[in-house]
């Protein structure tokens, strides 16, 4: 929850809530439980930190990511999560220039209960299309045939669509091979599961320290298992990537 997070860039970075129940003042109050991934540039996941707030609140993330930035968090390229308010407020406040994918699962399931049932298999067979696309040119080109056949059937999922479709396919920068994995929050959900299969056997922690300290045992496990293990991500080509990008931007600014 403190160490330090100086020691190498975590290009990518993923952040999600879940809420648990602490008694607090003689009463039982329900918190938000914030957590943080990282995925550093030798490819292993690590748990950043966790943190407590009162809710999924712009003060709350902007409280936590202070922290992160305060412990040495750098080198971040990517941040995946869901379309919370007060997340996505407090991820442009804090990482200015940083690129936000949104979790492509949640908006599949935003759009699509917005779609009439009577149309629901269509819508999801096109946006699924749309989100699946090899690069940014042929998304585009299928969300303006997906918008053109659906509009009149459920324009209120198509407003969803239209008004979501950067963030949601943000992740289309990225080489081929890091899409898969970096355009969902998943692999936080399940890291979230561990913990509630841990949490429903407590069902309401006597006080907020008690629910750090388990939690933050069940993470620290976790994390050193994924420091034992094989890497998650391959970040060789990410790497050559990035360096070509940075040249290429250099480059423009000489010219």
């Amino acid at each position: 929850k403190n160490r330090p997070l100086s020691e190498q860039p975590f290009p990518f970075i993923i952040v999600d809530a879940m809420v648990i129940r602490i008694r607090e003042d003689n009463r039982v109050r329900q918190r938000s439980l914030l957590i943080a991934v990282g995925i550093n540039e030798s490819g292993l996941r690590e748990v950043l930190g966790i943190g407590l707030g009162d809710s999924e609140s712009e003060d709350s993330w902007s409280e936590f990511f202070h922290g992160l930035k305060e412990r040495g968090l750098n080198g971040v390229d990517l941040i995946v999560s869901d379309d919370h308010g007060g997340l996505v407020k407090a991820i442009r406040k804090h990482f200015q220039g940083v690129s936000w994918q949104r979790c492509q699962t949640h908006f599949m399931r935003n759009i699509l209960d917005a779609t009439p049932n009577s149309c629901r298999d269509e819508v999801k067979t096109r946006v699924r299309a749309v989100l699946d696309a090899p690069d940014m040119e042929t998304a585009r080109m299928m969300l303006d045939k997906t918008l053109e056949a659906c509009t009149k059937k459920a324009p209120r999922a198509m407003k969803i669509l239209e008004n979501g479709f950067d963030d949601a396919v943000a992740v289309l920068a990225l080489p081929e091979r890091y899409r898969k994995r970096l355009r969902t929050t998943n692999s936080l959900e399940r890291l979230n599961e561990e913990i509630r299969r841990r949490e429903r056997v407590i069902r309401i922690f006597p006080n907020r320290e008690s629910a750090l300290r388990l939690i933050g045992a069940l993470l620290l496990e976790i994390d050193t298992k994924w420091a034992e293990g094989r890497r998650y991500l391959d970040m060789d080509e990410f790497l050559i990537w990035r360096n070509n990008r940075a040249e290429s931007r250099v480059f423009r600014q000489v010219s």
